[in-house]
């Protein structure tokens, strides 16, 4: 859209200029810029100069054939997004896939299950058929008490005894 110059006021489609198109304010306006008759007012010289530099740029920018933007080829480029920065197919199909991951096997996953290697308080010390041998550390005040605790498979039977180490 070219940009208009005040003779063409009545062309103007923005309602902005509404309060300037009628009649009577493009007389008033118009004998003003005409610096064909007598200056009524010391300001009219400066605003016919303004209004004849103003239509230079008007017509500079209208007329204007060295315009910076981008060409038909860098528009088609955009709509059709070429040289994208991305991923390539084969990394989209290697994410779906969840190839190269880095977690555990399913080796280490039956071990969690099973919790083998145990290693924490009240752990099973016995090899000795029909005995349960636990031992647990417990620390109050910076003192640490190792307890042993036998006790017979059917339960009946427990024996503890107490290390203390301060």
């Amino acid at each position: 859209m070219a940009v208009r110059k005040f003779s063409d006021l009545a062309n103007e489609t923005d309602s902005k200029f509404n309060n300037i198109k009628d009649t009577t304010s493009r007389a008033k306006i118009t004998e003003r810029f005409d610096d064909t008759t007598h200056n009524e007012q010391p300001s009219d010289e400066a605003l016919q100069f303004l209004n004849k530099k103003l239509d230079e740029c008007i017509d500079a920018l209208n007329t204007n054939t060295n315009k910076t933007g981008i060409s038909t080829s860098q528009a088609s480029a955009i709509t059709a997004n070429t040289a994208k920065t991305g991923i390539t197919s084969t990394q989209a199909s290697r994410i779906t896939a969840n190839t190269a991951k880095t977690g555990i096997t399913s080796t280490q996953a039956s071990q969690i299950t099973a919790n083998n290697a145990k290693v924490g308080t009240e752990t099973d010390l016995s090899i000795t058929e029909g005995l349960v041998l636990k031992a647990t550390v417990a620390e109050s005040r910076g003192t640490y008490t190792l307890t042993f605790t036998m006790t017979t498979a059917d339960g009946r039977t427990t024996k503890t005894a107490n290390i203390t180490m301060s």
